[in-house]
């Protein structure tokens, strides 16, 4: 019989479950619609907890009837998220308050608070990153700050993926990458701080945290009688504790080799790599795959959204014209994009639709339109915006010391050949791209195929399930436009830095 394997992805936006066969090919998949509530006020991203299961359900069970394999030959369940946003339960693991998303910002004056009171520097010491108000301990610090009666009812602390793997198992368990990329414990000790708990002000909530599984590949549970039910899954399948999606598309690119890099254009900009080292100012140094190792990670909360968020509200024009010519909408974006020669581009994008941002208040904008301003324009400069702010990112890292020579790229816009050549031009490096469309969920496929057995290594894992594609060269002669370029769009940045101070 066949191996599969199951990949969780839950994301900000949708969360997909897709079923690999061991050489990571997607056999059937199935996605969530989005379930982000209506804010409820300033910096608040929410979503239905109890809808998520449901969804949950309704995807696995419609995965493995269109899969058309046995149920017992599904070996092993993988779950990734977003890190950060937070969910939380009663004693007895009932629902009492919506989930957060990554981009909750909520916790502005929570962070305020740390900075004023002189606990923020301590903080960050101890977890190794750069605090910010969408992660789990200043939100909890908001709860009881401004809902005590929610926060006095708390009884289990999850990241968004711990919550699906505690449905399915009952377990509350978590792994080392996504709690402690959460910044939730410290990372010296790889265990809960006491002194942690205390800076944040939630040191009654310590107990209410989840079992710290080692590595991404141990069984943390296995699928209750009652989810086998309601999904179709056999009783008893293992589900191993998982990881970040963030790692978890590092591993579905294969990319653990020295001098990679990978970059995920998606609901967030991440730019990360692996060493030895903790890199001082990272925005985290999260645990690895291995023992002594880190995920050293620069990044803020938007990239291919900003992509997202154009294409919701200002591609009417490109829609008309897809429909017109019956071919993709994306299609005609990137047609659009490419249609614009670097060197007589002028306007200039800031890609800043989500926190956390360069700033507190940093915002999106466009910048230099004038009469003779085009709709490709537009389109190139969003695109040219978010290779941006990818190089501010990979440029940190690079100067901290860590060697790059090529980096897998990987989120919705990676699949754009387009967008792939502009990002190699504007980070001067080869970029390669995977052959799998759900990276993530392949990355946390693998890590249940090493904890059911199917693979005895990632490199094994990697030699049978991930498949790389040809790499896009960098255009040398691009590079002083684009260096050009990016200088001005730091220095625009530079500037809306002091007005972004007064509004404070």
């Amino acid at each position: 019989m066949k191996n599969y394997l199951i990949g969780i992805d839950a994301g900000n936006t949708s969360s997909k479950v897709v079923i690999f066969d061991e050489y990571g090919n997607i056999i059937s998949s199935a996605a969530t619609p989005s379930m982000r509530f209506e804010r409820r006020g300033e910096g608040f991203e929410e979503f239905d907890v109890d809808e998520l299961w449901k969804l949950i359900i309704r995807c696995i069970r419609e995965a493995v009837v269109n899969s058309d394999i046995p149920a017992s030959a599904i070996k092993g369940i993988g779950v990734t998220s977003f890190g950060n946003g937070l969910v939380f339960v009663g004693k007895n693991g009932e629902t009492i308050a919506p989930g957060c998303f990554s981009q909750d910002y909520r916790a502005n004056d929570i962070i305020a608070m740390y900075q004023e009171e002189g606990t923020y520097d301590k903080i960050n010491d101890i977890v190794k990153g750069t605090l910010f108000a969408g992660e789990p301990g200043p939100i909890l610090r908001w709860y009881k700050e401004h809902e005590r009666t929610t926060y006095d009812k708390i009884g289990g602390v999850m990241m968004f993926k711990d919550y699906i793997m505690f449905k399915l198992t009952g377990e509350l368990a978590t792994d080392l990458n996504c709690f402690g990329g959460s910044f939730m414990f410290d990372l010296e000790t790889m265990d809960y701080s006491d002194e942690l708990f205390k800076l944040y002000g939630i040191e009654e909530l310590k107990d209410a945290m989840p079992k710290l599984a080692s590595t991404p590949t141990e069984i943390i549970g296995r699928v209750t009688p009652e989810v086998a039910e309601l999904t179709g899954l056999a009783e008893g399948t293992p589900v191993v504790a998982g990881m970040m999606d963030i790692l978890a598309c590092l591993v579905g690119s294969g990319a653990t080799g020295d001098e990679v890099y990978t970059a995920v254009a998606g609901s967030w900009c991440i730019n990360e790599t692996h060493s030895d080292r903790i890199i001082p100012n990272a925005s985290s140094n999260m645990p690895y795959l291995f023992k002594g190792q880190y995920l050293n990670c620069s990044y803020t909360g938007a990239s291919g959204s900003n992509y997202e968020w154009f294409s919701q509200n200002l591609a009417d024009k490109a829609r008309i014209e897809a429909e017109k010519r019956d071919v993709s909408f994306f299609t005609v974006l990137d047609e659009y994009i490419a249609s614009v020669k670097p060197e007589k581009a002028k306007v200039m994008f800031s890609p800043f639709v989500a926190q956390p941002s360069i700033h507190v208040n940093a915002k999106a904008n466009f910048m230099n339109i004038d009469q003779g301003t085009t709709y490709a324009d537009l389109c190139y400069a969003v695109a040219e915006g978010c290779a941006y702010i990818h190089k501010y990112h990979v440029d940190f890292l690079k100067n901290a010391g860590l060697p790059l020579k090529e980096i897998r790229l990987t989120g919705g816009t990676a699949r754009s050949k387009v967008w792939n050549q502009i990002f190699a031009n504007v980070l001067q490096v080869p970029i390669v791209g995977v052959d799998c469309e759900e990276t993530g969920a392949l990355g946390s496929a693998i890590a249940a195929g090493i904890g059911a057995g199917v693979y005895g290594s990632y490199e094994e894992a990697f030699e049978k399930a991930v498949k790389t594609l040809p790499p896009v060269m960098p255009d040398v002669t691009t590079f002083p436009v684009y260096d050009r370029r990016y200088a001005e769009w730091t220095k625009l940045n530079e500037i809306l830095k002091l007005y972004w101070d007064s509004k404070k």
